[in-house]
């Protein structure tokens, strides 16, 4: 299995054009009418796209505000989706990484600034291209570094082998790292130029300068303060481990479930920066409810490196958005707007904060076939509608 960047791009773009479009016109009049309930619309808007489930989340500043599922974990079971189910949310997870970044920055073990060379110089025995040395921690979170969008366009055999995990994850970015960093750029440096493979060289800068495995930390400094319980990072070896009652994926191509255990399913743990966090509805709430707020604690300890996360550094695919530390920034109507959306190709997950607005909203589901993005992109749609101009914050006196 390979992501396929160009498509994943042209979704989130379709989001905001979409998204943006509605927030030019939606008004606080128009959330007056009481809505349907939530999950009676779920319910449509499966039914309406063929998806096997959806989940979806809505917080705001005093906490998660309405949470609820519909569907089955498998297309043709019996058995219900529940809000416990982890959903893999595949690039979202890439807010995450500069969050843990952000971490490091504030602990003075690394700083945005800090390049490819400064971590690994020649005498550390790595051979990285002189094009590469004076990439920036900044640019691999914003897509600048000018890296390939995949490991696949650097080498086929070497994705396909990826794939069967034969090392712990900190040797396989390792191995990694040997053949990412030894060629030139494939893409314009300083540009947006998107890349998974940039967030795998910027996970393995981080547990270098950590001094524990990307996974450990990102636990230890995010999935715990927050008391994100579910949160875990997928791999063969534990997926292996997986009884169910299971929560499938499905196809990109056929709408098939894909069973989670088998290689194939999601990513390898090289990609683990990039997007193979599983997490359930409400514990995803809970990072979207502190992103939400802007308070540093209990993440962060500095107000300078919350803002660095919705810092634009970059301009983005469509006029008006820019790219920076794992969120697409745009203004709205809502005011600044924080999102992306994830895909492993079998699942969908879509992020909408609006900071000014006080609403923030969430909505997977577990199919990758192309009616899961105007499924997701719908639902976002009618949660402004029902939460977000009533739910703007008081403008100070």
């Amino acid at each position: 299995m390979n992501w396929i960047p160009s498509v994943r791009r042209s979704i989130v773009l379709g989001s905001l054009l979409s998204i943006s479009g509605f927030l030019s016109t939606a008004s606080a009049e128009e959330t007056d009418e009481p809505g349907e309930g939530l999950r009676d619309r779920l319910a449509e808007i499966c039914r309406q796209n063929d998806l096997p489930a959806m989940a979806v989340a809505v917080v705001n500043s005093d906490g998660l505000v309405e949470a609820d599922c519909v569907g089955v974990r498998k297309r043709g079971s019996a058995s219900e989706v529940e809000l416990s189910d982890r959903f893999p949310i595949g690039s979202n997870s890439k807010s995450m990484t500069g969050t843990l970044a952000a971490v490091l920055v504030d602990a003075g073990k690394i700083q945005w600034t800090t390049t490819i060379d400064d971590v690994w110089p020649s005498t550390a025995g790595m051979n990285v291209h002189p094009d590469l040395k004076k990439v920036t921690l900044d640019q691999l979170l914003s897509h600048q570094s000018g890296l390939a969008a995949n490991v696949s366009d650097l080498s086929e055999q070497a994705w396909a082998d990826f794939f069967a995990e034969q090392e712990a994850p900190i040797a396989e970015r390792k191995r990694l790292l040997k053949l990412a960093l030894s060629q030139p750029p494939s893409q314009p440096q300083g540009s947006f130029g998107y890349s998974n493979l940039g967030y795998a060289v910027a996970s393995a800068m981080l547990e270098n300068r950590g001094g524990e495995p990307f996974e450990v930390l990102m636990k230890k400094h995010l999935f715990d303060p927050l008391e994100m319980d579910t949160a875990d990072f997928r791999s063969m070896k534990s997926a292996k481990k997986l009884q169910p009652p299971m929560l499938w994926g499905h196809r990109a191509d056929s709408g098939e479930p894909i069973d989670p255990r088998m290689a194939g399913a999601e990513n390898p743990t090289i990609y683990a920066a990039a997007g193979t966090i599983h997490v359930a509805i409400e514990d995803y709430a809970k990072y979207a409810r502190w992103q939400l707020s802007g308070d540093p604690s209990p993440v962060l300890q500095s107000q300078s490196a919350m803002d660095h996360l919705r810092k634009p550094q970059v301009a983005y695919a469509t006029d008006g958005a820019e790219y920076g530390s794992g969120w697409i920034i745009l203004k709205t109507g809502l005011g600044q707007a924080l999102t992306h959306t994830g895909s492993n190709t079998n699942t969908l997950a879509l992020i909408w904060i609006f900071p000014e607005s006080n609403f923030a909203a969430i909505v997977c589901t577990n199919s990758g076939q192309s009616e899961a993005f105007p499924a997701c992109d719908e639902m976002i749609r009618y949660l402004m509608t029902e939460h977000a101009a009533v739910s703007r914050a008081p403008e100070a006196d």
